[in-house]
């Protein structure tokens, strides 16, 4: 888990014993914030395959 992600979980679990956050929102948030983080990295991954691509859909020869 990234730094953000465990900061985010940090700000909700406070606001939950503050009673700022329903179970609810808290839990909904708890899952984004879970989701995020772990698709983060791939979705880079996937999305810089995508922009390293030459124009005809082949892999630049140096970044193979």
């Amino acid at each position: 888990m990234n730094t953000r992600g465990l900061m985010e979980l940090i700000a909700l679990n406070i606001g939950f014993e503050l009673g700022i956050l329903s179970d609810r929102v808290f839990t909904m948030l708890v899952i984004m914030a879970l989701a995020t983080t772990a698709l983060t990295g791939p979705l880079l991954t996937w999305f810089g395959a995508q922009k390293s691509a030459e124009p005809d859909g082949q892999p630049h020869p140096a970044r193979t």
